[in-house]
């Protein structure tokens, strides 16, 4: 299904952390039963040093079934666009053919098949995460119930039989789970080498892969019970393979091929500290060199694509550079201006910290503020009204005019003649016996062709 040549463009993806600690897919390419459901725990301690123990289990739908293993391909490739636009919302839009660049596979209809079956079965996921899923805004784990995604449409009416190279523009999309959504908006994701990983032969290196690049950090070892990564993290079943030395068998490959590549240094396979079972120690070689980004070209790019006014804004008010750039790629623009308009009326000791939490937390504006904003609005309103009333009337002087020029000097004197004999009916003693004003005949020799344009 690979070739090299189509993924050379593809550099750092993104990889949602949640879904790199446990698998949501079989390990398998195909579906051998009818299994709908796939369980992983372990026990982990907490922060507080307190014992979790934490549970993961993936439902499939009854339709179509669970997740395969390429159906993280998919997802990963959908992400990696999400992340070309900055995950600017749940909604990515994208086409097959621009999928199938990013994972490598060839162009045909067959790969067009699989990338819609996947998003079937993606769409029918469920997770129970029991103490399983990191919250990074409350920064602790919590049981909850979600999804991978919400929603996807697919549109083939570009593409012609044979001829999958069309189906170029983003018309198909997908939409996040807003569980999903916001856990990546938290920072809740890493880097991911996309070049490395989709260029992995074996659906065991790609997941000891993702699920050790989650665990390296800064460091340049990490160990794991054998039986925990086995059958916890990388999916193995506990049936068929019962004994360390079928784990071994197994695992061996993909340490060799992440061996191969550089991205481990060494593995070893250690007594745990109780003699009791096996740890697997693992060695890491020195970052990829496509993980060493220049981070100022980088913050540039963000930093181009942003309101420059409102970082001015900001600035002036004493937030820090960083943080306005933060701020700016995590909360609406709008919210953000609000939230500065509001200032003012919050009595703020330290004007930037408050404005932060303020747009951090979406405080409510201030009453006083609030009575601003509607009488603001109130006069804003009645000015229209008055330029809105003054268009009409310009409009109406401007018919009558055009009428009153396309009459015959007889049809004017005779207008005019009409204009002043209703002007003496109307203005009674105050005008009988007086000259009329021409402003006066004018205004009724007006009202009179108002009338008779129906006007």
């Amino acid at each position: 299904m690979q070739n090299e040549k189509s993924i050379s463009h593809v550099s750092l993806g993104k990889d949602e952390m949640n879904l790199v600690e446990f698998p949501i897919t079989l390990l398998s390419k195909r579906q051998h039963n009818k299994e709908k459901s796939i369980e992983f725990c372990d026990t982990i301690i907490g922060h507080d040093k307190k014992t979790i123990k934490r549970k993961w289990v993936v439902t499939g739908s009854e339709k179509f079934g669970l997740p395969l293993a390429y159906d993280n391909d998919v997802l990963l490739a959908i992400l990696q666009i999400g992340k070309e636009n900055n995950f600017s919302s749940p909604i990515i839009n994208f086409s097959r053919y621009k999928l199938m660049k990013v994972m490598g596979w060839r162009n045909d209809g067959r790969s067009y098949k699989r990338i819609k079956d996947s998003l079937r079965r993606l769409k029918g996921v469920n997770i129970e995460a029991e103490n399983a899923f990191w919250d990074n805004d409350q920064k602790c784990y919590i049981t909850l119930g979600f999804g991978i995604i919400n929603e996807y449409a697919i549109f083939d009416s570009s593409v012609k039989k044979g001829d999958y190279h069309q189906e170029t523009f983003d018309f198909s999309y997908v939409e996040l789970n807003q569980r999903i959504f916001n856990s990546i908006k938290s920072g809740y994701i890493k880097n991911l080498d996309m070049k490395l990983y989709f260029g992995l032969k074996s659906v065991i290196t790609k997941r000891l892969y993702r699920y050790l690049d989650k665990k390296r950090y800064t460091k340049n070892k990490f160990e794991i019970g054998l039986f925990t990564l086995a059958y916890s993290h990388l999916g193995l079943n506990s049936e068929s393979y019962k004994y360390p030395s079928d784990i071994k068998r197994k695992l061996n490959k993909a340490h060799k091929e992440l061996e191969d590549i550089g991205y481990l240094k060494s593995v070893k396979y250690l007594p745990t500290a109780d003699g009791q079972s096996i740890k697997v120690v693992y060695y890491f070689a020195h970052k990829h060199k496509d993980e060493l980004v220049d981070e100022k070209d980088k913050q540039k790019k963000i930093e181009d694509s942003l309101d420059k006014n409102l970082i001015e804004k900001l600035l002036k008010i004493g937030v820090t550079h960083g943080v306005a750039i933060q701020l700016l790629r995590d909360y609406p623009a709008q919210a953000i201006q609000e939230q500065i308009d509001a200032l003012p009326y919050r009595g703020a000791n330290e004007p930037a910290a408050f404005l932060v939490r303020s747009v951090q937390e979406n405080w409510a504006p201030p009453a006083e503020y609030l009575k601003q904003q509607e009488e603001e609005e109130l006069g804003r309103q009645k000015k229209d009204r008055q330029i809105q009333e003054e268009k009409i009337k310009s409009q109406r002087r401007e018919k009558v005019q055009n009428y009153l020029n396309s009459l015959s000097r007889t049809e004017l004197a005779e207008l005019n003649r009409e204009a002043k004999e209703k002007a003496y009916k109307e203005g009674g003693n105050f005008f009988r016996g007086k000259e009329l004003l021409p402003v006066i005949v004018k205004s009724y020799l007006y009202t009179i062709a108002e009338k008779k344009l129906g006007l």
